[in-house]
């Protein structure tokens, strides 16, 4: 008896809520609906057509955090980036205004032989596209003659 008085208690008030909760959805959903209709009535013709996409060659340069440890330094005139630059693709705008792509942080700290390391290459401008997204870089380490590091100690 009790299930029949929940159900009873406020009948007409609960249907109303229902109906009200149905037309919102359809309403909802009609909104949804239309804004879809209206996106996928975009070509891709169209949608690149706003902007003039270009490619365009940048170099790559290292980015180094850090100093050698004592006793070694890297050779920096030596250090190469294989391949030397990629190519970038995206709105004209953008990418006339790149001059250069950064690999991963190198930190110098960690090498005291020469090292070839494969790293991820970044951008700060999000809307580019790269051909490549890792270069291989060899960074030359040579140890500093005894003399030198006195020498430069004494300074």
């Amino acid at each position: 008896m009790k299930l029949f008085d929940f159900v009873a208690n406020n009948f007409w008030l609960k249907i109303f809520s229902l109906m009200l909760a149905v037309a919102t959805w359809f309403y909802v959903f009609d909104l949804v609906d239309s804004d879809l209709a209206i996106t996928r009535k975009q070509t891709l013709e169209q949608m690149m057509g706003r902007y003039n996409f270009i490619t365009r060659e940048v170099p790559v340069r290292p980015f180094f955090m850090g100093k050698s440890p004592e006793g070694y330094r890297v050779v920096f005139e030596k250090v190469r980036i294989d391949p030397s630059s990629i190519v970038i693709f995206g709105p004209q705008e953008i990418v006339n205004a790149v001059n250069a792509l950064r690999t991963d942080t190198i930190d110098l700290g960690e090498f005291t032989r020469s090292t070839k390391l494969s790293l991820g290459v970044q951008s700060d401008v999000k809307l580019l596209r790269f051909q490549d997204k890792f270069v291989d870089v060899f960074i030359p380490v040579e140890r500093v003659p005894q003399e030198k590091q006195q020498a430069s100690k004494g300074e």
